[in-house]
């Protein structure tokens, strides 16, 4: 009776991981994250919003807003789509240029994806701890801005 007890228990533990494997993602990762940097030497205002959800795929829009001191003003954002996974600390993302919206003095545009262009991948050591995802870029300014030395720390919304 104690063998069958403990075989059943063994074999719904398998179960789990092999679960926890298959979909390779991990829940605490679902949900919405932002990144907020000001530079103050051009009064930039960058955020970057990253979604993931529970089937794998992730969304991420990134926003900037320059106002040079001679006056002139920039502001433009990307929007990229795919699919990610994870692997042990390590974030894989396949992502592929939705559109780009640039603009001179407020006054936006959109660009179509050049949908010939190949998907990008990356990846990224990260870390979760309560309400903030730490990802190392690397020393990389990959989307638009490398956060401090390539750490960009995100607030879970």
């Amino acid at each position: 009776m104690m063998f069958m007890a403990a075989a059943i228990m063994t074999f719904a533990s398998c179960g789990e991981k092999e679960n926890e494997t298959e979909n390779n993602q991990s829940p605490a990762i679902v949900g919405t994250w932002e990144y907020h940097e000001t530079q103050p030497a051009i009064v930039r205002q960058y955020t970057e919003t990253m979604s993931f959800k529970a089937d794998g795929t992730m969304s991420l829009f990134f926003t900037c807003y320059d106002t040079y001191p001679e006056g002139g003003t920039w502001h433009y954002g990307i929007s990229l789509t795919g699919p990610y996974s994870i692997d042990g600390n390590t974030l894989k993302l396949t992502l592929r240029n939705n559109g780009v919206m640039n603009s001179e003095d407020s006054d936006f545009t959109y660009n179509e994806p050049d949908m010939s262009e190949p998907a990008r991948e990356f990846e990224f050591k990260y870390e979760i701890s309560g309400n903030t995802l730490k990802v190392d870029k690397g020393g990389e300014q990959v989307f638009g801005h490398g956060g401090n030395n390539g750490v960009m720390e995100y607030v879970k919304k």
